[in-house]
């Protein structure tokens, strides 16, 4: 999905129903995640790095879309 003109998301949500993911992944693959969902954000379609990155990343994009579309920003 695009989700638009980069340089209009200043900003975006992320849940607190998602801390125990977080929380369980080791650190390295947790900075991979948060730098694969910036890199999402600002429009430059990112490959993940990785197959675990792809999966965790599958889990929080419906909700970036939808609160993107909501003007949730």
């Amino acid at each position: 999905m695009a989700i638009g003109n980069p340089v209009e998301k200043k900003s975006f949500v992320l849940y607190a129903d998602h801390k125990e993911l977080w929380e369980n992944l080791p650190d390295e693959q947790a900075g991979k995640l948060i730098k694969h969902i910036y890199r999402y954000l600002v429009g430059e379609n990112p490959e993940p790095p990785d197959q675990m990155t792809k999966f965790l990343f599958y889990q929080i994009k419906a909700t970036l879309e939808r609160n993107i579309k909501n003007g949730r920003q």
